[in-house]
């Protein structure tokens, strides 16, 4: 099937803090992807990076410089390309939640990088960061 044709988001890439409680928003199943314990570096733990997001450049390049970025975001990117051939046989799109503690840093910069990829291989996908958003505004 070719996704890129249609102007609907075919994969739904939503992230968040798990901290926050993992999003209501689910129904009908979803991706979900844990980056609690991954093996990624933790812009938390740099003290110039602790009070900045995962849209900043800097923490966007410590966190793709963990040496298995770029396994998980390919192995998490077949997979969301797998369960969306199974489910566009029922026209259903794809859910992927990506979730860190907080959902500001790792989880933002992952969700972007998946964005990418699944969209460089012709799949129409959006994105939102729960995370960026004060959590009194998400309810």
């Amino acid at each position: 099937m070719k996704y890129g044709t249609s102007e609907q988001p075919w994969i739904q890439i939503e992230t968040f803090g798990f901290d926050h409680g993992v999003p209501s928003t689910v129904t009908g199943g979803a991706l979900l992807i844990d980056l609690r314990n991954a093996p990624l570096q933790d812009p938390a733990d740099e003290p110039a990076l602790a009070d900045r997001d995962g849209k900043d450049e800097d923490v966007v390049g410590h966190v793709m410089e963990s040496p298995r970025t770029f396994t998980l975001l390919s192995r998490t990117a077949n997979q969301a390309q797998a369960l969306l051939n199974h489910n566009a046989q029922s026209n259903l799109i794809v859910r992927v939640l990506v979730g860190d503690a907080e959902g500001r840093t790792r989880a933002v910069v992952v969700g972007d990088a998946l964005a990418e990829i699944l969209t460089v291989r012709g799949i129409h996908t959006s994105v939102e960061h729960r995370g960026l958003t004060p959590p009194a505004a998400q309810k």
